[in-house]
């Protein structure tokens, strides 16, 4: 068979395809041909795409970025890194409310009198109304399911009397936010009783706002539409974001198990009006001076309410990890790991570093991470081998337990729930911290300060503190190794802090 003359460069320059047969029976000769001309011809096909390939033109390179572009591109991802934090914090503090103000709704809703200030009555009120609005919707919801269950979406009924006077079949077979996605999910992340209603109660929410479909089908302009009427009615931008980060925490789930093409909830979130009122900030020299000065760290004291030894460690791990409040208090022993590894000229080091994983041990004692990026390895500071942690943690009684085991998970499973309403007051009352926008948070954007401060890489930085990459090309490899880390951690200081 002839090859054409602009296929010859593709075809290793022949002029034309030949093949042996490799057959003395004329018959079985006459057989085997189809095939072999079915394979010529494929064999020029493929020379034809690889023609019309070459022939078109190469692609533009990108332009290199300039400093400023740079810039502005690292300031745009620490503010979506500020605002994931903001909507974590706001759904801890909303927890937290409700947790606080329980026994005030429970006394409000059974007639008795509350043993609480005007203020908190009040807001348990609220709460209470609130909480009684989404019950009464996730009744009707459940209602109004159950009609379409049996009469098929169309049905319609009269306002006094539940009778269905128009019915088309059923139809779709997709799963759904309320029962499919979030049993699935809650059975997979082992989620505790009431974080699971607290997750139901939101998808009902969105359903009752939008429109009831399977997961697949939910779009970006459903979430969109979903914030816009929260806020339409009234809701604050705390609760808002909150219902919101539920709601993607859901999304994600289906999308991560491939039951939906995206995650369409991703990066939607009310934005903070005023972000100079609102943004954490970071603790000044003189904040960090009053916390470790405090008698906590000057007068050995282990208050009750700050979990003993949790009250003058957690503050501590803060400072000099960047790490979140329940990673740090979430540690299990087995997570204080002596590790060894090779500098850049092979010779074997070794240190301590704490493991920070989502991971259950063999006790049945399981971790939350926020995401993937979040699993990783920190050095351990030299000042906390100083102050004595590696030395606390070897005397724990159970050294296959927890390494602050006076932490008890409150009924979202939080381990830190508690100990933060304790630290907030100590921190304002006693270190005279009166600033509502420092809070233990602040720990990990002072931090980041001092990484800077200390002329740290950037990628070492996020891997120490658990942040996602900035780009494509940071997911590629398996990031820092321990070498790079435990030589950038022996630069952070926090000069002109001394702690006894």
């Amino acid at each position: 068979m002839g090859i054409p003359a602009d296929l010859r460069p593709f075809m290793a320059g022949k002029r034309e395809i030949k093949r042996s047969l490799g057959l003395k029976d004329r018959d079985a000769a006459k057989a085997v041909i189809p095939d072999m001309t079915k394979t010529a011809y494929g064999l020029l096909k493929q020379a034809e795409r690889d023609r019309d390939a070459a022939a078109k033109p190469a692609p533009k390179p990108m332009p290199a970025k300039s400093a400023a572009q740079i810039d502005r591109d690292r300031q745009r991802w620490e503010h979506e890194q500020e605002q994931a934090d903001y909507a974590a914090d706001a759904t801890f503090a909303a927890d937290m409310e409700h947790e606080a103000l329980g026994p005030i709704m429970d006394a409000l809703s059974e007639g008795r009198e509350a043993d609480a200030s005007p203020a908190e009555v009040a807001r348990a009120g609220r709460l209470l109304v609130l909480h009684e609005r989404e019950r009464a919707g996730a009744e009707r919801e459940a209602l109004i399911n159950s009609l379409h269950a049996r009469y098929g979406q169309k049905a319609r009924a009269s306002e006094n009397q539940i009778q269905a006077v128009e019915c088309d079949s059923p139809t779709g077979s997709g799963l759904y936010l309320d029962k499919d996605i979030l049993d699935r999910w809650a059975a997979e992340r082992g989620v505790v009783a009431k974080g699971k209603d607290t997750h139901e109660a939101v998808a009902r929410w969105f359903y009752e706002r939008t429109e009831r479909k399977p997961v697949e089908r939910i779009t970006r302009q459903d979430v969109l539409a979903f914030k816009d009427k929260l806020l339409a009615e009234g809701q604050t931008v705390a609760n808002t974001n909150m219902k919101l980060s539920r709601l993607r925490t859901l999304l994600g789930w289906a999308y991560q198990n491939d039951l939906a093409a995206s995650n369409v909830a991703e990066g939607i979130s009310v934005k903070v009006a005023d972000g100079g009122k609102m943004q954490r900030q970071p603790f000044s020299l003189s904040d960090l001076q009053a916390i470790f000065s405090s008698p906590v760290y000057a007068n050995g004291e282990r208050p009750k309410g700050g979990r003993l030894e949790a009250a003058y460690w957690l503050p501590l791990l803060g400072l000099f990890t960047g790490a979140r409040l329940e990673e740090i208090g979430q540690l299990r022993v087995s997570d204080v790991q002596r590790k060894e590894y090779p500098d850049q000229d092979g010779k074997m080091l070794s240190g301590w570093f704490l493991h920070i994983t989502g991971a259950t041990d063999d006790k049945g004692q399981d971790n939350r991470i926020k995401n993937a990026a979040s699993e990783r390895s920190i050095p351990l500071h030299p000042e906390l081998e100083r102050l004595g942690f590696i030395t606390y943690v070897e005397k724990l009684a159970d050294q296959k337990g927890r390494v602050f085991p006076d932490l008890k998970a409150n009924v979202f499973g939080r381990l830190t729930a508690k100990w933060g309403e304790w630290f907030g007051p100590y921190m304002r009352n006693v270190c005279g911290i009166t600033d509502k926008r420092k809070v233990f948070h602040s720990f990990r954007h002072t931090f980041k300060d001092y990484t800077r401060r200390a002329r740290m890489p950037e990628g070492v930085q996020r891997q120490l503190m658990g942040h996602a990459g900035k780009d494509v090309a940071d997911d590629y490899g398996s990031g820092y190794d321990l070498h790079s880390l435990a030589e950038a951690m022996a630069t952070y200081r926090v000069p002109g802090l001394v702690i006894g």
